[in-house]
């Protein structure tokens, strides 16, 4: 009996060794992949094509010999970045593409990967093309970490091409974006992200006013998901957007009256000593 426990032992060893030894050359095959690629990044246009060539191909080894490892994943995202890197754009969304594949199971890689095809886009300074894929994201994929930012991010695009309406707009979508999926969100921590991101997008747009109007609400709503920071954020506001020492004051004056005990009283006591 005990020598054939001592068997199975052995042979569960060997196994997990034999994953662990699987793992660890698709480690490396990625490590040296990379090292290679770091050359093509630094000097895109003084690449030659046999050089792409072969980088391309460690990568596919990864594809080949890992299609279930999640070095499969990195190697084929990639494969994207080098055409990308290299101006090849239309090379680099069709292999983007191909992670598009699961997405049900695999919202967020997916998102990635349609955001990818986006950057593509505005890399050829084709941005109404960027802006649908990106707004596919936020209809297929509205609970993704990636749908999360977008919103905020078509603002700030909007901010350096200096388009005014255009922040403002994106600005509107992004409120409605996010009040939608509160509708949608029960849990009070998800809803405090929400209204945390709509008061970003406020501050993004320079709608100075109506952010500090959410972020009060924020600090009634939600007293135990650091209140704090919003009186922080909204003194910030009063002072520096607003001018108005007086508010800015009052919000510091909050802070250590109400929450003696945060780690912002001390930036709060010195911030009232500059007012």
């Amino acid at each position: 009996m005990k020598v054939r426990n001592y068997f199975l032992i052995f042979l569960f060893v060997v196994a997990l060794c034999g994953c662990e030894s699987r793992e660890f050359k698709a480690e490396r095959q990625m490590w040296r992949a990379h090292k290679r690629a770091q050359a093509i990044y630094k000097n895109p246009k003084g690449t030659p094509p046999f050089q792409l060539a072969q980088v391309q191909k460690e990568y596919q080894k990864i594809l080949d010999k890992y299609p279930k490892s999640l070095f499969s994943i990195q190697a084929q995202f990639s494969i994207g970045h080098l055409y990308l890197v290299m101006g090849d754009f239309e090379r680099a969304r069709s292999e983007y593409k191909k992670l598009n594949v699961d997405c049900d199971k695999r919202g967020n890689l997916c998102a990635e990967a349609i955001f990818a095809i986006g950057q593509s886009y505005e890399l050829e300074e084709k941005w109404s093309q960027a802006l649908i894929q990106y707004k596919s994201i936020l209809s297929s994929f509205p609970f993704s970490s990636k749908s999360l930012d977008l919103p905020i991010y078509i603002i700030r695009h909007y901010q350096r091409t200096k388009d005014a309406a255009g922040v403002n707009r994106s600005c509107d979508e992004a409120l409605s974006y996010y009040a939608s999926l509160k509708s949608k969100t029960k849990a009070e921590k998800g809803d405090y992200i929400l209204d945390s991101l709509i008061a970003r997008s406020l501050i993004e747009a320079g709608r100075w006013q109506e952010a500090v109007d959410v972020l009060e609400k924020t600090v009634i709503r939600y007293p135990n998901m650091g209140p704090d920071e919003a009186l922080m954020l909204k003194a910030v506001i009063y002072k520096n957007k607003l001018k108005d020492s007086a508010k800015a004051r009052e919000e510091l004056q909050r802070i250590l009256k109400d929450y003696p005990k945060s780690k912002l009283t001390k930036q709060a006591q010195a911030f009232l000593g500059k007012l």
